[in-house]
């Protein structure tokens, strides 16, 4: 097991790597110049003073020192400041990445208990109305872009009932009824692809389980029906459903992006999208290798989760 995960962390290190060079070269081709957005485009600063400030900031170093200072910056822990505001960025990141993981938690809460329960109720009622139902709530959720589903739930949701999200971020522990309401509605949004996704898995995966031999003996020995189900057959059909939800976590990460802009919440991506804006290359480098870190974190933890689904995996 030590081994396998030391393997693991090691082979992480080049995927950071081509990450970081990825993200640098498409900040640096990116059209415009950060300096004059961070003057407004005004276009009056003078040409010495350009000089000055991209060498205050150091931006008048060859690409291949800006790299190499970020990498270092990025392995002590010390981002920077952002070009735009100054504000240091570990700053912004404390106020940011909360709202993000309290969306995405919420997200995948709602999605899972979406959809195992009724990825379930779709294999053991195979080809009855319920099944039916679940599919196309399935395929419907995998085709709905989040950007139009959030704007349609802020619409209808204005026009029905005659509510919009409150606007101004609350923290949880300050206002725990205002903070729900604040992330309900894009958390019910994210959750829906989650859910749909893996609904889709359960059921296929609880399907082929279900059709195995010692599945055909418990039901033989005149177990319950609910113990077969969730007792046997379930957990071994997890692997696959584990599989893609850790998949999808990518996913919701990136979908905060457009969901955070839409509902007006001030996490991860509204801040990577005001950075993108503005060419404000320290912030959004830092962010996308937070993001890309963190997948590859969580693609380790679910191999991991795997030999206590199923005993008979191994790691060497």
């Amino acid at each position: 097991m030590y081994k396998y995960v030391l393997r693991r962390v090691l082979l992480a290190v080049p995927v950071l790597l081509l990450s970081s060079v990825i993200v640098f070269g498409l900040m640096r081709v990116m059209p415009g110049d950060a300096l004059v957005a961070l003057m407004g485009e005004s276009g009056n600063i003078g040409e010495r003073e350009l000089a000055k400030l991209r060498k205050d900031l150091r931006l008048d170093l060859p690409y291949h020192e800006q790299y190499a200072l970020w990498v270092w910056q990025m392995v002590t822990l010390r981002p920077g400041d952002s070009l735009f505001t100054g504000e240091p960025i570990t700053t912004s990141l404390k106020k940011a990445i909360p709202v993000t993981l309290e969306l995405a938690a919420l997200a995948m809460i709602l999605g899972i208990v979406i959809a195992v329960p009724i990825g379930v109720l779709s294999a053991t009622r195979q080809d009855t109305p319920s099944d039916y139902v679940g599919r196309v709530v399935a395929v419907s959720g995998l085709s709905l872009p989040d950007f139009w589903l959030g704007t349609l739930v802020i619409t209808f949701a204005a026009i029905w009932f005659h509510w919009i999200p409150p606007i101004g971020y609350v923290s949880l522990w300050d206002a725990p009824w205002r903070n729900l309401q604040q992330f309900l509605l894009p958390a019910a949004v994210l959750g829906y692809r989650l859910a749909a996704a893996t609904m889709r898995m359960t059921r296929s995966t609880v399907l082929e389980v279900l059709r195995e031999d010692y599945v055909r003996t418990a039901w033989a020995k005149g177990l319950e029906g609910r113990i077969v189900v969730y007792k046997h057959a379930l957990k071994n059909a997890l692997i696959p459903v584990v599989t893609i939800i850790g998949g999808q976590l990518g996913v919701l990460l990136a979908g905060t992006v457009v969901v955070e802009t839409i509902f007006a919440l001030p996490g991860m991506g509204r801040l990577t999208v005001e950075a993108i804006l503005f060419r404000d290359y320290p912030v959004v480098q830092t962010n996308v290798m937070l993001v890309a870190g963190t997948l590859v974190t969580l693609n380790l933890l679910v191999d991991l989760s795997y030999a206590w689904l199923d005993p008979r995996i191994r790691y060497r």
